[in-house]
């Protein structure tokens, strides 16, 4: 291991919020052989959730609590795309439409409840996954505007 890159990357996570509680959202898009979905419209959804999460105030380097979100361009679920999958709960969401997302941001990400009409599989549930620390049951943030 070298020590300086690891320095420098646990510098770069501390204005990011890595370690702190939040939630992780993936979402399946911008394939390069768009299965799940039309490929313009996972691009739409995406962006939808970058602008959903910053009106929010859930990302960003002054967020008080950040809410991570990654691109992926593909989750290996090849149908009902786009798909996300929100950690640390490890739930899947199918259908993730720019209205899925805002239920997903306020009510999973925000909240801390599960979105079932749109939930198709999750983590199994372990000590480390029922814990306050790892599975935070809702994130304080500002309300919206």
């Amino acid at each position: 291991m070298d020590p300086q890159r690891h320095e420098l990357a646990a510098h770069a996570a501390i204005p990011l919020g890595i370690g702190r509680p939040a939630r992780h959202i993936f979402l399946c898009c911008d394939a390069t052989e768009a299965k799940c979905c039309d490929r313009a419209a996972s691009l739409a959804a995406w962006e939808h959730l970058k602008r959903r999460l910053k009106e929010r105030g859930l990302s960003g380097t002054s967020a008080p609590v950040a809410i991570h979100r990654s691109k992926a361009a593909c989750l290996r679920i090849c149908t009902a795309g786009p798909i996300a999958v929100v950690y640390p709960e490890g739930v899947w969401y199918h259908s993730c439409t720019p209205e899925v997302l805002d239920l997903i941001v306020d009510q999973h990400l925000v909240g801390g409840r599960i979105v079932e009409e749109y939930a198709f599989a999750r983590m199994p549930s372990t000590p480390a996954t029922r814990s306050s620390e790892a599975s935070p049951e809702a994130v304080p943030v500002p309300p919206e505007p």
